[in-house]
């Protein structure tokens, strides 16, 4: 897969036995293929939803439950700055978009800043950013109208997008209670222009409890508050200018991901990612993750746990934007760690289990947030198959390269090979898989090949196309080896590409034209295709009558139907066909 530009993971397992299963889902933004991906323990790509759907922003991918199974969730569209507009994308397993989740109401756009499905995927759970008008005079903005962002969540219906709940910053917290000043970041807007409003708020994240009252954190109040599910009036306020609860050994300021995680009539454990830092200011040498504990008879809140980001000075990092902290089962924690492109996995302790790094600090590539899920998919697209040969002969291997994007079951390769794209196929060889691109050398040179992917059980999932293998020619081949071909250099300053250009003197005499792309697809193959060695089931007959009903359809579109019936007739009956070799395998 030539097209995929995954970024590539520098890991640090730190201790192995403690790593929790399950594979890393993150969304990098500015490198040089935007979008989903998903990657395995071993820091191996797994899926690159950016050669699924093309390179787009998306944000804070994760395994949600969607009419009783497991789908994708993420946010994509276009990236503001601090802010984005785009819509909520649901995926099944085989990574089909089977419904998308807007904005309702009046409201503008769907923000990056929370997507998640409750009740079954019943309900969404969305950030609106609003641009409005407003007063500004008493903030030194004017003369004439400023602008202001409004911060706003929705609960949405996701069948029928209709509004079941809003609710707007501006209607319950006045814009002096802010600590973040029009034009004091490079992010929060000056107030000025409806493109560039004052983002006073900064509303990151909705959770929903079971008595239907919500919890949200804005990063430029400082605070997190719980909100009425009934009436949208604020309950309570953690932090910020106006608190509910005296802070004992706790402060945090700019922070993400504010999450239930227990709550009673007295107490409420709540867990956040503490940036600690907008950029100018700090409020804490370390960003962090925490657990904290709200006693509501004392009327105080106080830190429980945190952990740090495992930099081998020992001094953690700050991340001055995004992050998060998910809570794993039975006891670990999962941390991104926001503009540093990072994610941690950690210990109950604060032991940290696992360290990755997409890009190093400084190279402006970002991660919103970083999750972690148990995941099971078997893409609807084939495996990818490329074929190569130094010389074409057999005094050289046959290097066949193989991969299935998105495909979390596979663990074993069948590789076939042939003189003909019309068979017959030898068994060549099977090879472990070996992280997302799996290398097969064979002793032996032949012109087609494809591959066959297998689960733990042997059991075959699926195969790829048939590729033809590629033998380079006398004019390049001093610039290959055994194994590929270097690529055309670049140029030097001031050279021009034409001039390098030799003359073509058989003007394509030996170019072979014409092929059917049928031959390409083991599921459309020419009656005369069989495999070699591997015998023949007792059930020929019934995958001789579903041969000749397939070809029977595959040749109406190029021929009259009795020249088609008339070949089927003479060839089919006594050849067998590609599908009887599944027969054998499980024989």
């Amino acid at each position: 897969r030539p097209e995929i530009s995954a970024p590539i993971v520098t890991l640090e397992i730190l201790r192995l036995e403690y790593v929790t299963p399950g594979y890393i889902f993150l969304a990098p933004y500015r490198n040089i293929d935007s979008g989903p991906y998903i990657y395995d323990n071993n820091g191996q790509l797994i899926w690159s939803g950016a050669a699924t759907q093309g390179s787009s922003t998306a944000h804070n991918v994760q395994v949600c439950k969607y009419k009783g199974s497991d789908h994708l969730c993420f946010f994509q569209g276009h990236q503001h700055h601090g802010y984005a507009r785009g819509h909520g994308v649901i995926m099944d397993n085989r990574y089909r978009v089977v419904q998308t989740v807007e904005a309702a109401g009046s409201a503008t756009s769907t923000d990056m800043h929370e997507f998640r499905l409750i009740n079954d995927g019943k309900s969404a759970l969305v950030t609106v950013y609003s641009p409005r008008q407003f007063d500004l005079a008493e903030f030194g903005i004017g003369p004439g109208v400023g602008w202001i962002m409004d911060g706003v969540f929705q609960e949405i219906d996701v069948e029928t997008g209709d509004l079941i709940f809003e609710w707007r910053s501006l209607d319950h917290i006045a814009p002096s209670f802010s600590y973040t000043l029009a034009g004091s970041t490079d992010t929060n807007g000056d107030g000025l222009t409806a493109e560039t409003p004052w983002d006073y708020f900064h509303i990151n994240s909705i959770d929903k409890n079971v008595d239907g009252d919500y919890l949200i954190s804005a990063r430029h109040m400082a605070a997190v508050y719980k909100i009425s599910g009934q009436s949208g009036r604020v309950l309570w306020e953690l932090n910020g200018a106006n608190p509910t609860f005296r802070n004992e050994n706790l402060h945090f300021s700019s922070q993400h991901h504010a999450s239930w995680v227990h709550e009673n009539q007295t107490h409420t454990i709540l867990s956040m990612f503490d940036n600690a830092s907008n950029g100018p200011n700090r409020t804490n040498s370390e960003s962090r993750g925490l657990i904290i504990a709200i006693n509501h008879v004392e009327k105080k809140a106080s830190r429980i746990r945190q952990w740090l980001a495992p930099e081998k000075d020992g001094n953690g990092i700050v991340a001055a934007s995004q992050g998060n902290l998910q809570i794993l089962s039975p006891n670990n924690v999962f941390i991104g760690w926001g503009d540093h492109a990072y994610y941690s996995e950690h210990l109950d302790s604060g032991e940290a289990v696992m360290y990755g790094k997409l890009a190093q600090w400084g190279s402006n590539v970002n991660i919103y947030r970083c999750n972690k899920f148990q995941w099971k998919a078997q893409p609807l697209s084939k495996p990818a198959i490329w074929s190569y040969s130094l010389s074409g002969t057999d005094d050289n291997d046959l290097v066949i390269y193989t991969s299935w994007n998105g495909a979390t079951e596979v663990r074993r390769w069948k590789f076939y090979v042939s003189d003909s794209s019309k068979g017959p196929w030898e068994l060549a060889g099977t090879k472990d898989k070996s992280g997302f691109e799996t290398e097969y050398h064979i002793p032996y040179a032949k012109m087609w090949s494809f591959s066959e992917a297998l689960d733990q059980n042997h059991k075959p999932l699926a195969r790829s196309s048939i590729s033809k293998t590629f033998v380079p020619s006398t004019g390049i081949r001093d610039l290959c080896d055994k194994r590929h071909c270097k690529p055309v250099p670049p140029l030097d300053k001031g050279e021009e590409f034409e001039k390098l250009i030799p003359k073509v003197s058989n003007r394509g005499a030996n170019y072979t034209r014409g092929y059917d792309t049928s031959i390409y697809y083991l599921d459309v193959l020419l009656p005369n295709m069989k495999l070699v060695g591997l015998g023949w089931p007792a059930a020929l007959v019934v995958f001789a009558v579903a041969g000749f009903v397939l070809l029977f359809f595959r040749h109406t579109a190029r021929k009259s139907v009795r020249r088609a019936h008339e070949f089927v007739q003479t060839q089919v009956v006594r050849s067998p066909v590609m599908g009887s070799y599944m027969k054998v395998e499980e024989a």
